[in-house]
This record gives C-alpha cells, structure tokens and sequence, in this order.
C-alpha cells in the first residue's frame, strides 16, 4: 500500500468514526440553567434550590377574581355584539338590562342565588330584595312594581303596598 491511500485509509476511517458517533451526540439532552445569573449548558438537570411557594388564599381568591371578571367582560361584549345590526346599537328592552348575564358572587351580601323562588323560602326582606334585583326565576313580584313580598316578608316595609 502506498503512503497516500494509507492516509486516505485512515481519513476515511475517522470520518466513519465520526459520522456514526455524531447521532449519539445530538440525542443527548441539554438543559439551559441559570445559575447566579450566569447562564449555563449541561446534561444534568437544573438544580432547583428553592421550594415553590404554595399560593396564599388572598393570592388564591385574586386571581379567581380576575377570571370571573375577564369571562363577565367577554360575555358583555359577546352579548353588545349580538345587539348590534347593521352597525347600528339596537336598543335593549328594560327586563333584557335587570336580567343579570351570570349570578352573582355572595361576597358583598352573604345572599347567594341558590334556587330559590318564592317570598315563602326567604328569611328576611332584604334577602327577598337581593333574590329579585340578581337572581333569574323568581317570583316574589306579583305585581311588578319592583316591591318584593309585600304580603309576606316585606309587610312592614311596604305598608300599603300589594293591596
């Protein structure tokens, strides 16, 4: 064999060696860390020095908050656009504006639309108030005057009224 196809031998050789040995060289995992603010490559996974911090309640009822908020946003904008015909606002009608589009959280009040209907299931004569000004089926306003239970719960508070 002469000098040159023994050197050509043995490129051929190393380029074998190499184009097998690059494929177990790709399927290695790398991990990008940061480390005291120095980024760093390795094969090792990134050492977590810190306990994750459990979410307080407080943090807990925020960001509850913020979703009810943002779906109650959407579904105001869905229901305008649905209003809206040919470019122009259509005008809705007085009972479509006091139906409320989702109930009511019970923060404010403690009161909580919870299915009931009648003044005869209500405690007092402002939870009967709450009941008609937020919850949807109601029926504690016979006669439609916005008063609710004047025969009933709210007596004392309606003298007159209902009759």
């Amino acid at each position: 064999m002469s000098k040159f196809s023994s050197s050509l031998l043995s490129v051929a050789f190393v380029l074998l060696v190499l184009a097998f040995a690059s494929p177990a060289v790709e399927a290695t995992q790398v991990n990008k860390c940061v480390i005291n603010g120095a980024v760093s490559y390795q094969q090792d996974p990134c050492p977590s020095g810190q306990a994750r911090k459990q979410p307080s309640l407080e943090e807990l009822n925020a960001a509850e908050k913020k979703k009810r908020a943002a779906a109650v946003a959407a579904a105001a904008s869905a229901a305008a656009a649905g209003r809206t015909g040919s470019g122009a606002a259509v005008a809705a009608s007085p009972a479509a504006a006091m139906t409320p589009a989702l109930v009511p959280p019970a923060f404010p009040t403690g009161y909580r639309c919870d299915g009931r209907q009648h003044c005869s299931q209500m405690k007092s004569c402002e939870e009967a108030k709450y009941f008609l000004r937020n919850c949807p089926g109601v029926k504690m306003d016979g006669d439609r005057d916005g008063f609710p239970c004047e025969l009933d719960v709210c007596r004392s508070e309606f003298p007159g009224a209902g009759r």
